[in-house]
């Protein structure tokens, strides 16, 4: 649960309101911190130990010693932050597995290295731990070298909460403990997994609207190629009787109009596949991670579309065919 540390009330009281939100029985643990997985995030310039001489441009969270355990990442080396280090405060620091990399280290070789924000405080301090990466912005967002320093710069309030059916009462108690602490200001809130969805809220609109259009699309030329196949029936109705009287079987009837009315579905095709692979892939170089597409799905796909034609003209089809043939010859 976020709540945003967005006033001059809460932001003297962030502290006592913390406080007071680790003794509520439904919380598991809160960190406060400048930006939360999926928000914004600040970038500063440092200089490092690996990099003498050089200035670099990091992601930075500024977060206090729960960082770690709110949002539940994995340590890979080191420790967590911590109250029980008095030089934490000031000396010393996390990064993500990325940063570790970009500086040329492996998770163990980067502990004890020091790393120095010449935009922030300037002091130099020392990793104390290297966190797993996370994705602390949009998944259209290579996972880039954080820093993660526990200076008191904080906009959010990051509440776990603890598993069981008591959620709308949890809600109830953190509103309380926040009227307390900024009686002013309304109450609002949201959920980190509402907070990512919102962010791909365009994309799924999209294919809403392409998964409608597609229907429609579908549903059109269904209703085209079944007024083709009665018209093409209708024509053929005199020849349909001639194949019949000489020994054309019903199958073979089906077969050749069927043959002629998807002719120009199998050209469509030809034409739509080529297409839908370089859009698809002009549409997928928005996400860093992101999928290959594969033939097997513009073969599904143009399989599904031959055989909803297919089933479409086959009715018509095999309507015409079993016409006994008498009947097709008079009423020419």
């Amino acid at each position: 649960m976020l709540v945003r540390i967005d006033n001059n009330d809460i932001g003297k009281t962030r502290v006592q309101f913390k406080n007071s939100l680790e003794n509520d029985p439904s919380v598991m643990s809160v960190s406060l911190m400048s930006g939360e997985p999926g928000g914004f995030h600040d970038m500063y310039m440092f200089e490092a130990e690996a990099k003498p001489g050089q200035k670099i441009l990091l992601n930075t969270e500024f977060a206090d010693f729960e960082f770690v355990k709110a949002l539940g990442i994995k340590m890979l080396a080191g420790r967590e932050l911590s109250a029980s280090f008095p030089t934490d405060s000031a000396g010393s620091v996390l990064i993500n597995h990325t940063a570790a990399t970009f500086l040329g280290y492996s998770p163990e070789q980067a502990l004890g290295k020091w790393v120095r924000n010449i935009q922030g405080d300037g002091l130099q301090r020392r990793i104390v731990g290297v966190v797993e990466d996370f994705h602390f912005s949009s998944l259209k967002e290579k996972i880039g070298p954080m820093v993660i320093s526990p200076r008191p710069d904080w906009r959010v309030a990051v509440i776990r909460l603890k598993p069981g059916n008591h959620l709308q009462s949890a809600i109830n108690n953190i509103k309380t403990q926040y009227a307390s602490a900024a009686p002013g200001y309304p109450f609002e809130y949201n959920f980190l997994d509402e907070q990512f969805n919102q962010l791909y809220k365009d994309d799924m609109k999209q294919d809403k609207i392409l998964s409608i259009f597609s229907g429609i699309a579908i549903l059109i030329a269904c209703v085209g190629l079944f007024g083709l196949a009665s018209y093409t029936a209708v024509k053929r109705t005199k020849e349909i009787g001639v194949r019949k009287v000489l020994g054309s079987s019903v199958q073979n009837i089906v077969v050749l109009l069927s043959k002629d009315l998807l002719k120009p579905v199998l050209l469509g095709t030809l034409i739509a596949v080529p297409i839908a692979y370089y859009t698809m892939n002009l549409w997928l170089q928005g996400f860093i991670y992101r999928i290959t597409p594969q033939w097997w799905m513009f073969a599904g796909a143009a399989l599904a579309a031959i055989l909803i034609a297919l089933v479409t003209v086959s009715f018509q089809a095999v309507k015409a065919a079993l016409v006994n043939p008498v009947k097709s010859l008079r009423a020419e």
